[in-house]
C-alpha cells in the first residue's frame, strides 16, 4: 500500500475543509430570507422587461 505524501495529504484535508465550509455557508441561509431574495430579484427582471417593452412600444 502506498503511502501518502504530505502534499497529496494537506491537498485532500484541504478540499474536504473547503467543501464542508461551502456547505454549511449554502445550508446556514434561513429558506426565507433566501425564498424573498429570490423574489426581489425575479421581480426586478420582470420590471426590467416591462420597461423595455414599454420603450420599444413608443
Amino acid at each position: 500500500m502506498d503511502v501518502l505524501i504530505v502534499s497529496e495529504l494537506m491537498t485532500g484535508m484541504l478540499a474536504i475543509i473547503g467543501t464542508g465550509l461551502l456547505f454549511m455557508l449554502a445550508t446556514s441561509r434561513a429558506p426565507k430570507a433566501l425564498h424573498d431574495e429570490i423574489a426581489l430579484r425575479v421581480e426586478r427582471s420582470i420590471a426590467a422587461i416591462h420597461a423595455c417593452e414599454d420603450r420599444h412600444t413608443r
